[in-house]
């Protein structure tokens, strides 16, 4: 059974639970102190409604940043090839 659950729960599953619940937390929390469940549930929908973009903003740019390093390791690579085989 532990091994079983040590399979599903990698440290990224751990996290999304963390920050849910962190979440949850602070909503309380704000709960308590202004008592508008109103004004969260419109804050809570506007928030939802932009991680789509925030994810799409967020990939492309982490994608765009991991294709020029992987791109420039590759040249430094080429390079010392090069620099290996043609020396004078």
């Amino acid at each position: 059974m532990k091994k079983i659950l040590k399979k599903i729960t990698n440290w990224r599953t751990v996290l999304g639970l963390l920050l849910i619940t962190l979440s949850a937390a602070l909503y309380f929390v704000h709960f308590s102190i202004f008592h508008d469940s109103h004004h969260i549930s419109i804050y809570l929908m506007g928030d939802i409604a932009f991680v789509p973009l925030e994810v799409l903003l967020v990939t492309l740019i982490i994608h765009t940043m991991l294709e020029k390093r992987t791109k420039r390791i590759l040249l430094q690579k080429m390079n010392m090839l090069i620099g290996a085989f043609l020396v004078r």
